[in-house]
C-alpha cells in the first residue's frame, strides 16, 4: 500500500474542517475521546471529529491517556472509554498512551501489567490495541513482553521540527520496532487552525491489523498467568475478574495452568 499519512487531534485543536484535511492527503486520524480518569468526561470535540472525519473517508482511531487517577482503577477507566465509544467502528483501533511521570515511576513490570489490563478489556470488545510512546520510553520502560505482544506507534521529532516529513530521516523508527511514526508535533494542516501532530503509518499496516484483532490462545494466557501478568486472587482487580473481563473462561484457563504445573512437577 505504501506509506499512509495522518494526524492526531483533541479539543486543543478546536473545530476542524475535515473536508480540507482529507484534501490535504491525510488518510487517518487518531482522536482523543475522553479525559483522564478523574472525570472520565468525553472530549468536547470527539463526537464532531469522529463523525466529520468519517464523512470524508478518513480512517479513525482513538487514544487513551493513562495517568495517576487511571492507575487507581484501570478497569473503570477502560470501561468508561468503551461506554463513550458505544461500539463504534475504529479503523485504527485504540492506542494506550502511558507517558505520564506517575506511570513511569512504577517501572517496567508495572507498566507491562497495566497495559495488559487495558488491552484485554478493549480486545474483548473487538478493538485492535497498540501502544504509543516516544523512543526513549520504548528503550527504557517498555518490557520485552510488551514488545513481543503489541504494535507500537513511536514519537520522535527532529530538533528543528518544521512539520516536514522526511521518509529517509535517521529518526524514523525501524519497521521491526514500530508500525507507525509520529514525526512532528508542529504540523500545519489545511483545515486545522492550530499546530497538530503528524504521523505516518508504514505500508498501511495499522489499518489492516486494526480490523482483525487476534485473541490469545488458552495456552498463551495460561503461561501469562504463570508469569504473573494477570495478578492473583488478592490483587484488585483479581485475576478472575481480569480474565473474565478480557473474555476468557477463567475455569478453562485455570485448568490449563494446573496442567502446565503438573507436567513440570
Amino acid at each position: 500500500m505504501g506509506e499512509v499519512l495522518g494526524i492526531d487531534v483533541s479539543h486543543h485543536n478546536g473545530e476542524i474542517n475535515w473536508e480540507y484535511v482529507a484534501a490535504n492527503n491525510k488518510k487517518f486520524a487518531i482522536l482523543k475521546c475522553q479525559y483522564e480518569a478523574q472525570s472520565h468526561r468525553i472530549d468536547e470535540y470527539f463526537e464532531y471529529n469522529y463523525n466529520e472525519a468519517g464523512k470524508y473517508g478518513i480512517a479513525r482511531g482513538v487514544y487513551i491517556y493513562i495517568a495517576r487517577a487511571s492507575m487507581a482503577d484501570p478497569v473503570a477507566d477502560a470501561e468508561s472509554l468503551l461506554k463513550h465509544l458505544k461500539g463504534r467502528k475504529l479503523e485504527y483501533g485504540i492506542w494506550l498512551d502511558l507517558e505520564d511521570k506517575t506511570v513511569e515511576a512504577k517501572g517496567k513490570a508495572y507498566i507491562r501489567d497495566l497495559a495488559n489490563i487495558y488491552a484485554d478489556i478493549f480486545i474483548k470488545a473487538g478493538y485492535f490495541v497498540g501502544i504509543y510512546c516516544n523512543r526513549d520510553w520504548y528503550i527504557r520502560l517498555i518490557h520485552d513482553d510488551l514488545k513481543r505482544s503489541f504494535d507500537f506507534w513511536i514519537a520522535r521529532y527532529p530538533k528543528n521540527d518544521t512539520g516536514m516529513y522526511n521518509p529517509t530521516s535517521s529518526l524514523k523508527p525501524s519497521a521491526s520496532i514500530a508500525v507507525a511514526w509520529q514525526y512532528s508535533s508542529k504540523g500545519n494542516v489545511s483545515g486545522v487552525k492550530t499546530k497538530c501532530d503528524l504521523n505516518v503509518d508504514f505500508d498501511g499496516v495499522v489499518s489492516l491489523i486494526a480490523q482483525t484483532p487476534i485473541k490469545k490462545s488458552v495456552d498463551e494466557v495460561a503461561q501469562e498467568v504463570l508469569d504473573g501478568k494477570w495478578g492473583t486472587a488478592k490483587t484488585n482487580p483479581t485475576r478472575k475478574k481480569l480474565l473474565t473481563l478480557a473474555g476468557y473462561d477463567y475455569a478453562e484457563v485455570q485448568r490449563k495452568v494446573n496442567e502446565i504445573i503438573n507436567k513440570k512437577s
